[in-house]
This record gives structure tokens, C-alpha cells and sequence, in this order.
């Protein structure tokens, strides 16, 4: 049997038990519409994507185990994060922090400096030059 044959013999099949199992027309129904079947049957061009699992039951309540399963292994992966990169961040923070100091210390010595210079030039004692005609 080739697949004209057996696709005209179901049609004949359907035509003849449709008054069986279709209600009567409604006297002011319009009537009905070809049917497109090249939007039913997927071709070989169209993607038919596979059906999904039915997702589990949502759960109504609140499950302790579980969520002290996942605290227990969130806790775990943000130790050992933190164990590989805290000491970088570290290291990182101070060398910019040591440098930030000897700028610091750099430049208040500096200041001093000057300011004790700057006093020293404005006070200048006469003891700061010994008198060549005055021995000790």
C-alpha cells in the first residue's frame, strides 16, 4: 500500500464518520475554512525543538536542609575565593600603602626643612658667625 492510497482511504474514513462525531452547523455559522495543513506538519527546513520535563512541584514550604546545604557550600566556595585572592589584594594594598607613606614622610621632612630654614635665615644670631678677632 503507497501513501496515496492509504491517505485517501483515511480521508474517506473521516468524511464518513464526521456527521457522527461533529455537531450540527449552526444555521448562521459561516462556513468553515480550508484548512492549512503546511502550518501543521513540520517539514524537514522546520526546527521541532523536544518537548520539556514537566518541572518538579514547586514546594510550598521552606526546606531547613536544603537551605543549610546550600549556606554550608556557599560558605565553603567563598572561603576558598578567598583564601587564592586575599593575599594579592593584600600585597597589592600594601605596596600602594607603602608608597603612599614614603610620599608622606618625604614630603613633611621636606617642609620642615624649609620652615627651619626659612626661621633661621629670618633670626640670624650673631652667634652664628664666630668674630675673627675673639679667640675663645
Amino acid at each position: 500500500m503507497d501513501g496515496k492510497d492509504l491517505v485517501s482511504r483515511a480521508d474517506s474514513l473521516m468524511r464518513r464518520r464526521s456527521f457522527v462525531a461533529a455537531p450540527p452547523p449552526a444555521a448562521d455559522a459561516p462556513p468553515p475554512a480550508a484548512l492549512d495543513f503546511d502550518g501543521d506538519v513540520p517539514v524537514l527546513t522546520d526546527e521541532v525543538q523536544p518537548e520539556m520535563p514537566a518541572a518538579a512541584a514547586p514546594r510550598d514550604r521552606f526546606d531547613e536542609t536544603l537551605a543549610a546545604r546550600l549556606a554550608s557550600e556557599f560558605s565553603h566556595a567563598l572561603e576558598r575565593r578567598l583564601a587564592a585572592e586575599l593575599p594579592g589584594l593584600v600585597e597589592a594594598g600594601l605596596a600602594a600603602l607603602e608608597a603612599d607613606l614614603r610620599r608622606g614622610i618625604l614630603a613633611a621632612a621636606d617642609d620642615a626643612v624649609r620652615d627651619f630654614l626659612a626661621r633661621r635665615q629670618q633670626f640670624r644670631l650673631p652667634l652664628d658667625e664666630p668674630d675673627p678677632g675673639h679667640a675663645p
